[in-house]
């Protein structure tokens, strides 16, 4: 274990090094590439942007929006529980003392659990970040929450933004958010709420505790991690992979390497940079899990390509991974014949929720 995070460690600190050099090239030496200088204020409201940036700055602080339902919490409302996950409702039951502690009651009858690690996640992105919460729940809810939390009111004091704050409106903005946009990371599930702000988006994988209707719907063996009294990693879990990318961004931004004042540095850029290299030198072609239309616009295209990987339209010697979820096809005998990497999509979307590439041999596609 420990070689293998030695390793891990020296390939970080090789892949640092090369983005320190190209941050330093991009934010020097191209005068178009898009980021945002601390310019003059025009407004009331550009100025306390302005002020509370250049603060920040100063503090070497970023800003970090997070979502709550789904990213940092479950709710469920106890009338909608299965009949597996009643034993919740029951504080004698041996079944629930290891989320006991995470598991809380609101009135009337609401059943909220926190994410495995939001503690300890809070507690050192607070060095790290000035941090809002940005939910579409109502700002009842937001404030339960940020009770829950952060009792102290050590995190977020008045930086929480609900529904209530944009009524009628069913996206997300950075508007209200006090800070200018080449700081600001965003933490959220949800990619369709935050159409304008994709470059600071940090997609997380959502935390389903409770069941899913959809995930039901769509398969009858499915069960929810509390119908079988399981739960998300504490030490080595989402939460935890997600605090690392984040150290690891902040660490780069204020890099002292980089050689250009911290007002034309931007954190959009040192993301997008993080995720080529996930997937670097691997190149994928796609089976059975395209949708109609030109393969180049799916989804899980554009996914791969964020990642650094090269996507292929013709099988052939570059190709290093077969991604498909039929064994019965041509592209999976030929990857089998060629020795080539063949895996279940789910790999490819757990590397871009965890920003590594994982063991190709926990994804085959006999398991899903």
């Amino acid at each position: 274990m420990k070689r293998k995070n030695d390793d891990e460690a020296m390939k970080r600190k090789s892949d640092n090094e090369g983005i320190v050099a190209c941050l330093s090239h991009e934010f020097r030496d191209q005068p178009n590439i898009k980021r945002r200088k601390l310019e003059e204020p025009s407004t009331d409201l550009d100025l306390l942007r302005f002020h509370r940036t250049h603060y920040l700055l100063c503090n070497e602080k970023l800003i970090l929006v997070l979502d709550l339902d789904q990213t940092l919490i479950d709710a469920r409302d106890v009338g909608n529980l299965t009949s597996e996950e009643e034993y919740l409702l029951d504080p004698t039951n041996l079944a629930i003392s290891q989320v006991k502690a995470d598991l809380f009651m609101f009135a009337p009858q609401m059943l909220i659990k926190l994410r495995p690690f939001v503690r300890m996640f809070l507690k050192a992105a607070n060095h790290m970040f000035e941090m809002y919460i940005y939910t579409k729940a109502s700002r009842l809810h937001a404030l339960r929450i940020a009770r829950l939390l952060d009792p102290h009111g050590n995190y977020f004091v008045s930086r929480i933004i609900s529904k209530d704050d944009r009524p009628g409106c069913d996206k997300k903005s950075l508007y209200e958010v006090l800070g200018h946009e080449n700081v600001i990371l965003i933490l959220d599930d949800n990619t369709k709420v935050w159409p304008n702000h994709q470059d600071n988006l940090i997609t997380i994988q959502k935390y389903q505790y409770f069941v899913s209707k959809f995930l039901r719907r769509h398969d009858d063996t499915y069960k929810s991690l509390a119908e079988k009294k399981i739960d998300e990693s504490e030490s080595d879990g989402v939460l935890n992979r997600i605090l690392e990318v984040l150290q690891n961004i902040h660490r780069l931004f204020f890099h002292p390497e980089i050689g250009v004042d911290v007002a034309y540095r931007d954190v959009r850029l040192i993301l997008k940079l993080i995720r080529q290299k996930v997937l670097a030198g691997c190149a994928l072609y796609f089976g059975e899990v395209m949708n109609l239309g030109p393969p180049e616009e799916s989804h899980i295209w554009g996914m791969a390509e964020e990642l650094g990987a090269m996507c292929c339209v013709e099988l052939g010697p570059a190709v290093t991974h077969v991604v498909t979820v039929d064994l019965e096809t041509e592209e999976a005998r030929w990857a089998e014949q060629t020795e080539k990497f063949l895996v279940h999509p789910t790999w490819l979307q757990a590397a871009y929720f965890t920003f590594q590439r994982n063991p190709e041999d926990n994804f085959p596609i006999e398991k899903f």
